[in-house]
């Protein structure tokens, strides 16, 4: 009896301990990429790729590696108001000198005026002022003594933020692909046809939640040397796709950007890192509403991402909140959901089209886009959105910090509730 008794507390105690430690990730077997893939391909137009880079506008200055500038960027632009001020972040060593910041978009450039600097952690802090109060989606340009740098459609600058505003979530294009089920299709053709017509809607910016690629399960081959194409065509081409919005885009990978394969020549985690950077989430604001995006794979996000996501979700508790990712792998977003009063969930990778309440927070599963599914938010105010017609309204709940003092309560409440158990278990020998 005594013995059952002792392996009872250690089981409460170890309850206890992991509700307290820091999350830890493992890949389970059940969530590894499986290695099998169907047979058939299909012959890109042109043996280097995917199509011709030079019949594309803008295509070379989208594709561009990840260089200097950190923030803003082509997946986590900045939205400002007239006369406020763009923050920049950029790497550089502590000498780097003579920077220079300006703003291009058609037909127009102006340049940044650079308020205050600051050199911390390894990297430059800037705070600039555009010299033009002129509304527009503008591409970033960095000239300095150690470099230069270009980002597409990182700023767009507007005259004030209201009420009601839109976006719109999309997720899953998969570039490129082709599937040979009751019909051929390239999945290519289809997204910039939807492309086109999201931006025909010109939302304030949208939201995308993974899967830009297709990754490892790529059926397109180089004509003249029958190999798969390397991941970051892939990458390439889709990034040059969403600079056609012509809209502020907040983008963030799924597992497929980071599903690794023999099947491709390169490394495709890498690939993501190199063109967009090694922050793998991001968070905004837009009048009273704080978006916090984070990138998810098989594995999760690691114990110090997941820290950096604790601290954005608590110092914005107060805002309603829109937490966005491909899909919930290792309880990630559960977890944050659990912790933080979080309003709206966005996600996609589930292939289907789903909109519902659980425990008052709204959830959003975005069908692919190549399926011809893209969904559009209207914020009306800073507790209430409306989407497909009907109206949600958000009470915004506190966020209590957790404290040791918690912890303490809890464990002890915990060894109350154990000796209680094993007090009646002797009354009732």
């Amino acid at each position: 009896m005594k013995s059952k008794s002792f392996i009872f507390g250690i089981t409460i105690l170890f309850l206890t301990v992991s509700l307290i430690l820091p999350h830890q990730n493992i890949l389970s077997k059940q969530e590894k990429p499986e290695d099998y893939y169907p047979s058939f391909d299909y012959f890109a137009n042109s043996p280097t790729e995917f199509f011709n880079e030079t019949q594309n506008p803008r295509y070379a200055l989208v594709a561009r590696l990840f260089g200097m500038i950190q923030y803003p960027n082509k997946a986590n632009p900045s939205i400002i108001v007239f006369n406020e001020k763009l923050n920049i972040i950029t790497s550089g060593s502590s000498s780097a000198s003579d920077w220079n910041f300006t703003l291009h978009k058609t037909n127009s450039s102006q340049i940044l005026n650079i308020i205050s600097s600051d050199y911390v952690d390894d990297k430059w802090c800037f705070e600039t002022l555009p010299s033009l109060m002129e509304e527009g989606l503008y591409d970033l340009q960095l000239n300095c003594s150690e470099g230069s740098d270009y980002q597409t459609h990182a700023v767009k600058i507007i005259e004030e933020k209201t009420y009601p505003f839109t976006f719109v979530h999309i997720s899953d294009t998969h570039f490129p692909s082709y599937y040979k089920n009751d019909i051929d299709f390239n999945t290519s053709d289809i997204n910039l046809e939807e492309l086109a017509k999201i931006k025909a809607l010109n939302p304030d910016f949208v939201i995308f939640t993974g899967d830009l690629i297709q990754g490892p399960t790529l059926y397109f081959l180089n004509p003249v040397t029958g190999k798969h194409m390397r991941g970051e065509i892939q990458l390439r081409l889709g990034l040059w796709a969403l600079d056609t919005l012509d809209l502020p885009v907040y983008c963030i990978h799924g597992n497929h950007e980071f599903s690794q394969s023999t099947m491709l020549p390169d490394i495709i985690e890498d690939n993501w890192y190199n063109y967009l950077g090694p922050i793998r989430y991001q968070n905004f604001t837009y009048l009273d509403w704080t978006m916090v995006g984070y990138g998810s794979s098989f594995e999760g996000l690691n114990s110090e991402e997941i820290l950096q996501m604790r601290q954005i979700l608590s110092e914005n508790s107060d805002d309603a909140t829109i937490l966005y990712y491909h899909h919930d792998f290792h309880s990630d977003a559960t977890n944050f959901n659990k912790r933080y009063p979080i309003e709206v969930n966005l996600y996609g990778h589930e292939h289907i089209e789903s909109l519902y309440l659980s425990n008052d927070v709204l959830y959003h599963i975005q069908e692919p886009l190549f399926d011809r599914g893209f969904t559009q938010f209207t914020i009306l105010n800073e507790t209430s959105l409306s989407v497909d017609s009907t109206t949600y309204n958000f009470e915004l709940l506190p966020y209590i910090t957790p404290t040791p003092s918690s912890y303490a309560f809890l464990f002890a409440f915990l060894s109350v509730l154990t000796l209680a158990v094993r007090k009646k278990k002797r009354i009732k020998k």
